[in-house]
């Protein structure tokens, strides 16, 4: 009599593949893919050194960030904003800590104003230099950031759910075929209680 099949090896194997490599691997592209898809265009956005100038072509709400990573209770540099007219310029200081990390250097915000048309803004943040981005580039990056983030890393927990799934029904399966397979060969050998056992009634 022919010994059953071995039944849950594959389902055990596509699940420890789906856990320890897909899952991980999604994960990992999603978040690398987030972040330097947005932070590039922090990265390629020139410093300001303290008291120098950038140039602003619109309206639009500024967003000023500092180099620097600042964790809750420490204070953040402020800003002081001079525009083109030599007025200044009103800085709403940011009240959610929002930091970035990435080609080793630390980005934080700072705050951001209003530009009140073109031209060129002086910008000193305490001594600190400074990055001033339109605030939907800056809206962009956060989006650009967690976007892939999100999609990287659910792929990553259904695979990992999907891998521990097939993982036990496949150990289940491996299991009951080898009681199977030893019962089958304890039968064949004519063991007592087999179906060649010559006691047997």
């Amino acid at each position: 009599m022919p010994l059953p099949k071995r039944r849950g090896l594959a389902l055990t194997i596509i699940g420890a593949i789906l856990m320890l490599v897909v899952a991980p691997a999604a994960a990992g592209i999603g978040i690398w893919k987030g972040v330097s898809g947005g932070m590039n265009a922090v990265s390629d956005t020139a410093w300001v050194e303290p008291g120098g100038k950038v140039h602003v072509t619109g309206g639009e709400d500024q967003t000023i960030l500092v180099e620097g990573r600042y964790s809750t209770g420490e204070s953040l540099p402020s800003c002081d904003v001079t525009g083109p007219d030599g007025q200044p310029v009103t800085v709403d200081e940011s009240t959610a800590r929002l930091s970035m990390d990435w080609g080793g250097t630390a980005y934080s915000r700072a705050g951001t104003f209003k530009s009140s048309g073109a031209g060129d803004y002086s910008i000193d943040c305490s001594g600190h230099r400074a990055k001033v981005l339109s605030s939907s580039v800056a809206n962009d990056v956060a989006r650009r950031v967690l976007v892939p983030l999100g999609i990287g890393l659910g792929i990553g927990v259904l695979a990992f759910l999907a891998g521990v799934v097939l993982l036990i029904v496949g150990i289940i399966k491996l299991v009951n075929s080898g009681r199977e397979r030893a019962q089958a060969r304890v039968a064949a050998a004519g063991w007592p209680g087999g179906p060649q056992d010559p006691y047997r009634r």
